[in-house]
C-alpha cells in the first residue's frame, strides 16, 4: 500500500511524502504507483522549476520507495494553489483506490 503523508502546521500544507508500493499490480505495470509518482514529480518540478522555492527539502529512496517533500512554512500563500491541488489528486487516487492508497494527515 502506497501511504500518503500530509504535513500540516497551522492550517498551512508544508510537506507531501508518499511511501510504498501500491500492490495493484507488478512493479513497471502499476498503474496507481505510476499515478501517485507521477503527481509527486509534477510537485517537485513546480516548486523548484516554476516557484523557485528557497529552502525546498526534496528525499527520494527508490529502495523503499519514498518520495518526501517539504517546503517552508513562509512560502505557504504562494505554494498553496499547486501544493494543495497535488493534495487533493492524491486523496481523490485515495478515495477511488483505498485498497491500494491511504491518506495521512499529520500535524506538527
Amino acid at each position: 500500500m502506497v501511504r500518503v503523508t500530509l504535513t500540516w502546521h497551522d492550517n498551512s500544507l508544508t510537506g507531501i511524502e508518499a511511501q510504498g508500493h501500491s500492490g495493484y499490480s507488478h512493479s513497471g505495470s502499476d498503474i496507481i504507483c505510476a499515478a501517485v509518482s507521477t503527481l509527486m514529480q509534477s510537485l517537485i518540478l513546480g516548486l523548484e522549476d516554476i516557484a523557485h522555492v528557497e529552502g525546498l527539502s526534496v528525499e527520494a529512496d527508490e529502495r523503499l520507495p519514498l518520495m518526501r517533500v517539504t517546503w517552508p512554512l513562509s512560502e505557504h500563500e504562494r505554494l498553496s494553489l499547486l501544493t494543495q491541488t497535488v493534495a487533493e489528486s492524491l486523496r481523490v487516487i485515495a478515495d477511488d483506490n483505498p485498497g491500494y492508497v491511504k491518506i495521512i494527515t499529520e500535524e506538527i
